[in-house]
């Protein structure tokens, strides 16, 4: 009989916005956190049965120290196990549980901890030249995220933009998606939605120390009149900072094990992790690579995309969750807006926040807990990561 993998501990930290309520906060104080309301979540600590840890990262210059994020984390826990630290630019945190579900396939180990962690506000400016000295004139220092972008290719945001383009998803369309994205989310927030994943957080601002229960990102004030009238950037088409995320801060992290493991540790699945695979296409592919993992992912279940209950795709810019669906709509219009309605429906990264190591792990979670307040079902979370790599993960509730 094949062995089944499941969740039993899934929370992160509310996202902060730039410059906001956890930017002086450590972004190893932000993973700890996250980590240990998962190991803690089922009423006791389940950390001296971990066997490995995976975590997701993409800007270690944040960290007081730029290396071994994941070791750092396990010692900081008191789990002295073997750590792999990943970076797949926003992929990294799903790379990560894809990880995890090969060596528990593979039969080296039989649970881990997952987790990904970003803080895009204490990413430092670089300079690469200043080791052999500047004997005279200015000092001009990179910033590693303005924009987002690789020596050689375009910035993200055009790549976005072209991809919009290419598929016929005009700028209305993209404006009109993101605004949706704030609504979704604002009235999950006030549903109390978003409470079984968020694991509120004690941080100090400044002067203030307060606790920081909620995401920062979504607005209200939000809507299609205003989104439409902000420019675009980085010479992009139709990409503006309305129809994209902000940069954020923040950590996610889950608890993975074999099923036999969790049941013979009194533990309840939240849920089953199906399938997981990543893919690549051309490096401006951004905008569809969600669609084609996703069509890889089921594919390697024999399941079709009629026969999600959910889907959440990470907004990474509005154009990843329109082009996508259209996509695996097969351009067919009623299809695609149907496909739609089951997507990111508790809103996305444009207004939950993208801090981009940790995004994979918090729509994966996102839609578990959803499948569950919805008796069941089954749901495919993609992302999309720099120079188009993919990953996508069937989650069974």
């Amino acid at each position: 009989m094949s062995e089944n993998f499941v969740i039993v501990g899934a929370k992160r930290t509310p996202f902060g916005r730039y410059l906001g309520a956890l930017s002086e906060t450590e972004p190893l104080d932000m993973a700890v956190h996250a980590a240990r309301a998962a190991l803690n979540m089922q009423g006791r600590d389940v950390s001296p049965h971990i066997d490995y840890l995976f975590v997701g990262n993409c800007f270690p210059p944040s960290f007081e120290t730029a290396s071994v994020t994941g070791r750092q984390l396990g010692l900081k826990l008191g789990i002295d196990r073997f750590s792999v630290t990943l970076d797949t630019a926003c992929c990294s945190s799903l790379t990560a549980l894809r990880m995890a579900v090969w060596g528990m396939k593979l039969g080296d180990f039989s649970s881990a901890l997952v987790a990904g962690v970003e803080a895009m506000s204490r990413i430092p400016h670089l300079h690469r030249g200043l080791r052999s000295g500047v004997r005279i004139g200015d000092v001009n220092l990179k910033d590693p995220i303005y924009p987002i972008a690789y020596t050689g290719y375009n910035s993200v945001t055009v790549d976005a933009s072209d991809g919009a383009e290419k598929y016929d998803v005009p700028r209305r369309m993209l404006d009109t998606w993101a605004v949706g994205s704030q609504t979704k989310a604002l009235r999950a927030q006030a549903a109390g939605k978003l409470a079984d994943e968020l694991a509120p957080m004690k941080v100090r601002k400044g002067k203030e120390t307060f606790l920081l229960a909620a995401d920062e990102s979504p607005r209200a004030e939000s809507t299609v009149a205003a989104v439409e009238q902000l420019p675009t950037v980085f010479g992009a088409k139709t990409t503006t900072a309305g129809n994209a995320p902000g940069l954020n801060d923040g950590a996610s992290a889950m608890v993975v094990m074999t099923e036999s493991r969790a049941r013979e540790l009194g533990l309840e699945p939240l849920g089953a992790i199906v399938e997981a695979t990543g893919a690549t296409d051309m490096p401006n592919g951004i905008s569809w690579i969600p669609a084609l993992t996703i069509k890889n992912v089921l594919a390697r279940q024999g399941l079709t995309v009629h026969q999600l209950d959910l889907v959440e795709i990470n907004e990474a810019f509005a154009a990843m969750p329109l082009v996508s669906t259209k996509i695996l709509a097969d351009g067919d219009q009623e299809r695609w807006f149907g496909l739609l309605q089951r997507t990111n429906v508790n809103g996305g990264a444009i207004a939950i926040g993208h801090p981009v190591g940790a995004s994979g792990l918090r729509i994966a979670m996102t839609m578990m807990y959803e499948l569950r307040r919805r008796g069941g079902g089954l749901g495919v979370a993609a992302i999309c990561g720099g120079l188009t790599q993919g990953e996508a993960v069937i989650i069974r509730v």
